[in-house]
């Protein structure tokens, strides 16, 4: 069965998000990285949803929520939504799974609110307040064409800037991404002050107040999450509640690339977690 397309307000503005699961399971919330929607954890939210109620939430401006105003953009206001979410559905307990961008909503709002975060899994994203990989697609976005003349040739670029990821889980999203302007020519679905208005604080003592058991992946072939700066990561944590998962042939969407061994990866860590729950 398809999941259901729901929809909350945060102080005026609309967010999407997709519910996989019955409300009786453990909440498991996803969040995914920039210009990416909802629908881009969909084989992964398949996968868990026996388990876990899985919400995958459109970040604002992103995918079918509604685009933000002036200074809606700032790093916070993400983190308000997934506030808004968690508020909307008295959510506690929670396994959150962030990627790239979403990865450090994730942790801000795990520090914030540790008492409904039960663990989270951070993939392919670092605390410093400077990447030269994102600086570098934050360049590329700005300068790319505005639209495309097909939808297969916005694949094609797509294709482009995510070279491991699978044709066949890449044109699945397309319809996520991407709408068809009248004119008939496709652009991305994001507001693009998404790129110029991104704010990267520097979220080292961020990160070494997590309090929850963590597991960080990245790809082995990513240029964005190196792996000096995730050992440096796993170190700032107690050995205990770290795990750092760097899992060969993929990137920084690795849960894209191969959504199977991503799957197996995840549940290697929670099957951890069952059993230390205490009883």
């Amino acid at each position: 069965m398809p999941p259901a397309d729901q929809y909350l307000d945060n102080n005026g503005l609309r967010l999407h998000y997709l519910d996989y699961g019955r409300a009786d399971l453990p909440p498991m919330l996803l969040l995914h990285g920039m210009r990416d929607s909802a629908l881009s954890w969909d084989i992964f939210a398949r996968a868990m949803s026996d388990e876990y109620r899985v919400l995958s939430l459109d970040s604002r401006g992103h995918g079918d929520s509604d685009r933000a105003g002036p200074n809606g953009y700032r790093f916070d206001r993400y983190i308000s939504d997934i506030e808004a979410l968690a508020d909307h559905l008295d959510l506690t307990d929670m396994i959150i799974v962030g990627h790239s961008a979403g990865g450090r909503y994730a942790w801000s709002y795990a520090v914030r609110h540790s008492d409904r975060v039960r663990a989270l899994v951070i993939v392919d994203i670092d605390p410093d307040a400077y990447n030269p990989q994102t600086a570098s697609d934050l360049r590329a976005s700005v300068a790319e064409p505005s639209s495309w003349p097909t939808q297969d040739q916005f694949l094609a670029y797509l294709k482009t800037r995510r070279i491991h990821t699978p044709e066949d889980v890449l044109r699945k999203q397309v319809p996520a991404i991407s709408r068809r302007t009248p004119e008939g020519n496709y652009v991305w679905k994001a507001d693009i002050r998404i790129v110029t208005e991104y704010e990267r604080p520097d979220l080292w003592e961020s990160w070494g107040r997590i309090s929850c058991p963590v597991l960080l992946v990245r790809g082995r072939q990513s240029t964005l999450l190196t792996h000096e700066t995730a050992v440096k990561m796993r170190a700032s944590l107690p050995s205990s509640q770290i795990r750092l998962a760097e899992l060969e042939g993929g990137g920084h969407w690795f849960y894209q690339d191969f959504p199977e061994a991503f799957e197996i990866t995840v549940r290697w860590f929670l099957d951890d977690l069952v059993t230390a729950r205490p009883r």
